[in-house]
């Protein structure tokens, strides 16, 4: 609670003195703060708010004067922050302790307040409606140091209570509280541009920028806190998104140095694709993790931005996905039952399922959990499944917070969020996963078939899941999902994957593959072959934008997601389970043709594969490499890709595996790979996890 305030105040001119002492004396800012700074109430408040997550901390309850204080800016060129005193109807100025000392401007109107305010090259810039705008030099060493010059004939149709300069363009921006209109002003003159409506009203009392260009603004009746795209002025979308939950009054003003970037930190995100709002850049879901707030089950974890699918914002010894399990799975048109645990303190529950796998929760009955409050403990709810739910993986989201009203996007100032793929089930339909409905294996290569490989088995690395989808009795439609987890080759790699056994001809008109860039003819499915094989890429390097040449191996290239695919594969006819192979089937790699390849003569292109130990290869490849080399394979035994002293060139795992940082030898990274060779698998099975290895030696 806040405390009263009992200070005993002196008129303005018997304090003159003391006041320019402590004006003198004030210490600033030591930086360009991240945190915004609120400043609430007739007797102010001043709080400090993380923009990620709308959490916020009183700074001060006492800045040395009475009444409140509007129109707040920091000033970048001094690290002060400024604002209109009401009860002195003048500028101050506070340093890092938040004490406030007046300036005694002159040419300013006489005895009116000014709500409207920040501050730009030393410069501090107010608006009144009724009186215009003024600019005030803040720079003690001028001449015209506190002198308030009018910008005669300015707009003075615009209703705002705050402004904000942006921190590339130095343009000033308002957001109109009644219309909800977009301004960009001229402060050479006064003028304004309507750059487009924002689709929010309402009385936005603060308004500041961060250092990209995103132009936040605080409603006083909620506390909302929404973003608006200001990265591009000349090239925007002026729509107004909710961003955060912050601290809501009657009086409200706002400050920040819009040099500083929004960084989260002690953050907990979602991890579902990002079309569902899961990465900072998209207001991805995201809760403060406050030390107290409740909690989905007993863990939870840090992030400081989104890890999309396939990507886990698991750390590697636990799972914080712990709070919610489906109990009896989800079947069109029946009840589904949901086991949820809350920890620490009760909350406010929302659920979200993206029924119609449109890749966004974006209908009403899409959210299947609205204010649910849950005490501590376990709970048993129940969730209708609709009748045009469509069959197939389903991505869920659920958040729990102190708060009600949290969407499946933006910030919350305490709480949880888990993300977890269900499967809904249609009527004689069902489905079966590889390695499961929510994880990913991995497959990693060696490229330097046929010759000495360095063996650190991270040329390629990349995470799949598979979805077999059976009506009927038969296997109709597979689902493969995949990323390029890694590429520490200097070689140019396609990748492709393969169907053993299962006919070219059987590849129904409806499969598909999109890529992260493209969605591909024909599924990708590669002509010329008996099997069904598809080409995810033709060269993965092509996929990465980092210009490094060892994308995810070695330290300081180690950007997120590059290359993310969904290869969707109809059968026609339909596939006795049978009959279908093992997953993860063929996946394999192959020089990219038209690119150099050390050791070779010539290019050796397409026809150069590299599969997985005792896989033969496809159709296309060219078998003059077999036996070569460091190669002992023996077609006429059906022993393919290994080497001399029977190390495989490709590995596969049931998990998601960490693999070695470029140039470190796998037989030294996993230590019990050696043992486990040496009795051909019968011991040392768990030789791949993590604490089996040298950590040192892994890829961070």
């Amino acid at each position: 609670m806040m405390k009263p305030n009992v200070r005993t105040w002196l008129p303005p001119l018997a304090t003159g003195l003391a006041l320019l002492s402590n004006h003198a004396l004030a210490t600033p800012f030591n930086d360009c703060p991240t945190q915004a700074y609120l400043f609430q109430r007739s007797t102010v408040v001043v709080y400090g708010v993380d923009l990620v997550t709308g959490a916020y901390q009183v700074l001060t309850d006492d800045i040395g004067i009475p009444n409140n204080v509007n129109a707040v800016g920091f000033n970048q060129s001094d690290r002060y922050l400024y604002g209109f005193s009401k009860e002195y109807k003048d500028v101050v100025k506070m340093g890092e302790d938040y004490q406030a000392s007046r300036l005694n401007v002159t040419g300013m109107p006489s005895g009116v307040h000014f709500y409207v305010g920040d501050v730009h090259n030393n410069t501090f810039w107010t608006y009144h409606k009724n009186h215009g705008l003024y600019a005030i030099n803040l720079d003690e060493s001028a001449a015209d140091f506190a002198e308030a010059r009018k910008i005669e004939g300015a707009d003075t149709s615009m209703n705002l209570t705050d402004f904000a300069f942006h921190p590339s363009d130095g343009q000033l921006y308002a957001v109109d509280n009644s219309s909800g209109d977009l301004y960009q002003i001229d402060t050479s003159d006064g003028s304004r541009q309507v750059l487009g409506n924002t689709g929010v009203t309402g009385t936005f009392g603060a308004g500041f920028f961060e250092q990209s260009g995103y132009y936040y603004i605080s409603r006083n009746s909620d506390g909302n806190i929404y973003r608006i795209d200001l990265r591009n002025p000349a090239q925007l979308d002026a729509t107004a998104e909710f961003f955060a939950d912050g601290p809501s009054s009657s009086s409200n003003d706002g400050a920040r140095c819009a040099s500083a970037p929004v960084i989260a930190e002690n953050v907990d995100f979602g991890d579902a694709p990002d079309s569902y709002g899961t990465r900072m850049e998209s207001n991805g879901a995201r809760h403060s993790l406050a030390p107290a707030g409740p909690m989905l089950g007993s863990l939870v974890d840090a992030e400081s931005d989104g890890l999309q699918a396939p990507w886990s914002d698991d750390s590697r010894d636990q799972s914080d996905e712990d709070g919610i399990a489906f109990i009896n799975g989800l079947r069109v048109g029946t009840a589904a039952l949901v086991q949820v645990q809350i920890g620490r303190q009760g909350g406010y529950l929302q659920g979200f399922i993206d029924w119609d796998g449109s890749g966004d929760f974006d209908q009403a009955n899409e959210q299947v959990f609205a204010d649910q409050y849950l005490d501590v403990g376990s709970h048993q709810l129940s969730i209708a499944v609709p009748n045009n739910a469509v069959p197939g993986i389903v991505q869920t989201r659920f958040r729990i917070a102190s708060n009600s009203g949290i969407r499946s996007r933006g910030g919350a100032p305490d709480g949880e969020v888990e993300d977890h793929i269900e499967v809904v089930l249609g009527d004689g339909s069902s489905q079966s996963h590889y390695p499961s409905a929510s994880s990913f294996a991995t497959i990693a290569f060696e490229d330097r078939w046929p010759r000495m490989p360095d063996y650190d088995m991270n040329d390629v690395v990349v995470d799949l899941r598979f979805t077999q989808t059976l009506q009927d009795g038969l296997v109709t439609a597979l689902k493969v999902e995949g990323q390029l987890r890694a590429s520490g080759a200097s070689y140019h790699n396609g990748l492709g994957l393969r169907l053993p056994g299962i006919p070219a001809s059987q590849i129904g008109s409806g499969s598909s593959l999109t890529t992260t860039s493209q969605s591909i003819a024909n599924a990708g499915q590669e002509a010329g072959q008996t099997d069904a094989v598809f080409i995810i890429s033709n060269d993965l390097k092509s996929e990465i934008s980092k210009s490094c040449l060892y994308y995810r191996t070695i330290s300081g290239c180690d950007d997120g997601m590059q290359l993310a695919f969904t290869l969707e594969i109809a059968f026609s006819p339909g596939v006795a389970p049978q009959q279908m192979p093992q997953a993860p089937f063929d996946p394999f790699i192959f020089a990219t043709p038209g690119k150099t390849r050390g050791g070779f003569d010539g290019i050796p292109g397409r026809g150069l594969e590299i599969h997985q130990a005792d896989y033969p290869p496809t159709d296309l490849v060219d078998n003059q490499y077999f036996g070569t080399h460091q190669d002992a394979s023996n077609p006429g035994s059906n022993v393919y890709y290994r080497t001399s002293n029977n190390l495989p060139w490709v590995l596969e795992f049931d998990h998601r595996w960490d693999y070695p940082a470029e140039q470190q030898d796998l037989l030294q990274a996993y230590p019990q790979f050696e043992q486990y060779l040496l009795y051909d698998g019968g011991q040392y099975q768990d030789w791949h996890q993590r604490q089996n290895a040298n950590s040192g030696l892994l890829f961070e």
